[in-house]
């Protein structure tokens, strides 16, 4: 174990990247558990979640290390060279957001950093010129300095293999993202959340981005709801419109009625949704790793997703799989078929998946890859 450990959360802005943010949470609670000697970095308080903050506060076994925000919509990437250059020891720093700034020079400071995924690669279509650039000049930068990168799938490992070649992928080790059940099964439930889960429904929660192909889910749960009457599609996270678009696009009328946005959700909201959901689904064409859908069948919900890149790998093979997730015509016979079957997990399966994702379990990984 690793005698200093910082993680700097200067990257995280609440409700703005995504998946990311908790998994960042999750593995803090895990190595919390595994009694690393931790600090955590940050300048604004007000980017992190309330939960989170809360939770600091009732923590005192871990150091806080304050700076100075700054403004704008970048700034995190100055922030964390300000954070690296004023690191002395030879402690470990993990940046959590695939960003690693330059070392000072002489600094004897150790630093790993997390890469959630290389998407732009494998989907360049859905990547400005622009980012496509940043990254293409970066993350080779980024593979040579860095003591060690963490990848949270092996299917991502390939991928970096693939694209960046043999030696950049010997700096990978993975860990799996780390999921607390915990809390989505704790909290008050609002009243509104409770309305929905006592309605028959399928849950999915994403971003519409296009790599998350909601547009074919939509479409599928069109020709589901022909057959289902009763039944309703939720998708859980931020209303916009772009969701709206999607569902106008691809839903007749009567259907795009039965199409709940949630809004953005609260753990415990979030954890009563897919406590009652008849089924999840998850239609992604790519995903790092897929936490909705791991965190769906440790609350024992039967699971559909694709059957491509990580999402096999972050279900442990347990879920029901859609091979070509582009066809609507697969994706609504396969959620029929599932529907009409009633199952929920057997609890084997939610041990296992709860087990495999344990933030201690994760946090352990984490200790021992850093030595």
């Amino acid at each position: 174990m690793p005698s200093e450990l910082t993680i700097p959360l200067f990257a995280i802005h609440h409700h703005k990247i995504g998946g990311t943010e908790s998994a960042i949470y999750n593995l803090i609670h895990g190595l919390d558990k595994a009694k690393a000697a931790l600090t955590l970095a940050f300048s604004d308080p007000a980017r992190l979640s309330p939960e989170f903050l809360r939770w600091m506060a009732k923590t005192p076994g871990i150091a806080q290390q304050r700076q100075y925000p700054l403004p704008g919509k970048n700034s995190r990437f100055v922030e964390e060279l300000m954070f690296e250059w004023r690191r002395s020891g030879n402690g470990w720093a993990v940046y959590p957001n695939y960003f690693l700034p330059p070392r000072r020079p002489g600094s004897r400071a150790r630093s790993a950093v997390i890469l959630h995924d290389i998407q732009y690669k494998v989907l360049p279509q859905y990547h400005s010129s622009k980012r496509k650039a940043w990254l293409d000049f970066y993350l080779p930068r980024m593979f040579e300095t860095a003591d060690l990168v963490f990848l949270i799938s092996n299917s991502e490992k390939e991928y970096v293999r693939r694209h960046f070649g043999d030696v950049a992928a010997s700096k990978c080790k993975v860990i799996y993202n780390a999921i607390e059940w915990a809390r989505l099964e704790q909290g008050e439930v609002g009243e509104a959340t409770r309305k929905l889960a006592s309605r028959p429904y399928i849950l999915t929660v994403s971003h519409p981005f296009p790599h998350k192909n909601l547009g074919v889910l939509i479409k599928a749960f069109d020709r589901v709801a022909q057959s289902n009457p009763d039944i309703e599609l939720y998708l859980a996270g931020k209303a916009s419109d772009e969701k709206k678009r999607l569902i106008f696009e691809n839903a007749s009328e009567k259907t795009a009625a039965r199409i709940v946005m949630t809004g953005i959700l609260s753990d415990a909201d979030l954890g009563e949704l897919y406590r009652n959901a008849k089924l999840f689904v998850l239609p992604s064409l790519y995903e790092g790793f897929g936490m909705p859908a791991a965190e769906a069948m440790g609350m024992g919900v039967q699971t559909l997703v694709s059957g491509v890149t990580s999402l096999p790998e972050a279900t442990l093979g347990k879920a029901e799989y859609v091979t070509d997730p582009t066809k609507v015509d697969a994706w609504a016979e396969q959620m029929t078929a599932s529907l009409n079957s009633g199952k929920r997990l057997p609890t084997e399966t939610v041990a296992e998946i709860r087990e495999a994702f344990a933030p201690h379990k994760v946090a352990q990984s984490l200790l021992q890859n850093l030595g």
